[in-house]
């Protein structure tokens, strides 16, 4: 199949498609001017408006596979492409209500929705192995670095204006471009190559189903969900938290923010060989690392820590979520991009809800402050932590035990 394409055009496009994944991450800088722009608007309203685009994501990702049986994925990538660059002009054109700015927020999750598991599935389809590790690894990282860049650029045009924050969702445009020209105009199914539909016949017998959905998956799908549950807590707070501790100004918040995706960013350039050597421990690391940086935000009250601690809670992202989608590729090839697109949607769905712990955190703490979002999360952390890791070490006993029979 590589033979017929363009391959390191089509591994561009992929990753280029990739860095509108965490575009909404670019508002976490302005939650303090939207809550002072509509005051009116409860603390949690003006957090969801960052996450609702996920909430988007999570309803079209689990349709996505089934329209790119009747449409080619270069088509739906570049719609979805589109959308997100629209979502931006018009959010920058028209935000006179916080009701309006949902619906362009949704309209962003709608592109995302499309976007992210049509270009995972992508890498399912034409990559496979090492190779593969590699390349979730590399669109993690690039997700990051578009994060990074929209939340440093969006925080520089925002000194301004807010509104000029959402013009950085135009670096969809790029993306859109590639897409059109390397991706090709027909789709390939992972399922064509016969030695691996052989090898999901053999793994899918005597494999329970839970609501029609292999079990093995469900795994990946509750870490995928919970760890972003805790991921988001960084960027829905860290504009509150510097303000409640007077620690900086948006700007200072805005710089955290890109701290934290360049922590995903480095590690998702180096997460294929990392793989290779510790295979599904990435996940408890994953979880360690945000107990360790959560841990030193709550802990020492100074920029400098928020911003080291950012930038080590940025690295859970891509030891995660790379391994979690790379799992529904190996283990079932043939439905791989059925649940890449759910992994991605469940992962969402996760971030969506991560505004809700501000009430845990007040229900648990006593208090509204920040700080104790932050305290709490470190602690779910490091249970999850502990537990995936005991999940990993029973699977490969029980693994062993299976080869000696």
């Amino acid at each position: 199949m590589k033979g017929i394409v363009n391959v390191n055009g089509l591994k561009l496009a992929i990753l280029t498609m990739s860095v509108i994944q965490m575009t909404t991450n670019a508002c976490s800088a302005i939650l303090a001017d939207l809550g002072a722009s509509f005051p009116e608007a409860s603390v949690s309203a003006v957090q969801y408006l960052m996450t609702f685009p996920n909430l988007m994501v999570v309803i079209v990702s689990f349709f996505i596979s089934g329209i790119t049986k009747h449409i080619s994925k270069r088509t739906a990538a570049a719609f979805g492409l589109f959308l997100a660059c629209l979502a931006g002009i018009l959010s920058w054109q028209f935000h006179g209500s916080l009701i309006l700015l949902y619906v362009w927020a949704g309209m962003l999750g709608v592109g995302i929705g499309i976007v992210i598991p049509t270009a995972a599935s992508l890498i399912s389809d034409y990559f496979s192995g090492e190779e593969k590790d590699s390349l979730m690894g590399l669109q993690t990282a690039a997700a990051n670095a578009g994060g990074m860049v929209m939340t440093a650029l969006g925080g520089v045009l925002a000194s301004s204006d807010w509104s000029l924050n959402y013009l950085v969702y135009l670096l969809g445009a790029p993306g859109l471009i590639l897409t059109l020209l390397f991706v090709p105009s027909k789709n390939t199914s992972s399922g064509d190559n016969p030695a691996a539909e052989t090898e999901d016949k053999n793994h899918g017998r005597g494999c329970k189903r839970i609501l029609g959905i292999e079990s093995f998956a469900w795994k990946y799908f509750i870490i995928a969900a919970l760890f972003m549950l805790l991921f988001y807590i960084g960027p829905t707070n860290v504009s509150m938290l510097t303000a409640e501790r007077e620690l900086g100004s948006a700007a200072s918040a805005g710089m955290a923010a890109t701290l934290l995706l360049l922590g995903g960013f480095l590690m998702g350039l180096v997460f294929g060989k990392l793989a290779a050597r510790i295979g599904e421990n990435t996940i408890p690391l994953g979880f360690m690392v945000l107990f360790a940086g959560f841990g030193m935000v709550y802990l020492i009250p100074n920029m400098a820590a928020v911003y080291i601690g950012f930038f080590i809670v940025g690295t859970g992202n891509s030891l995660v979520l790379p391994q979690c989608m790379g799992r529904m590729a190996i283990k079932d090839k043939a439905r791989s991009t059925f649940l890449i697109s759910a992994v991605f949607a469940v992962a969402n769905l996760g971030t969506f809800l991560a505004p809700a712990l501000t009430a845990v955190a007040r229900l648990v703490t006593g208090n509204d402050l920040a700080a104790s979002r932050f305290l709490v999360a470190c602690i779910l952390a490091l249970v999850l932590a502990i537990a995936t890791k005991l999940m990993t070490g029973k699977e490969k006993q029980t693994g062993a035990a299976v080869q000696e029979v």
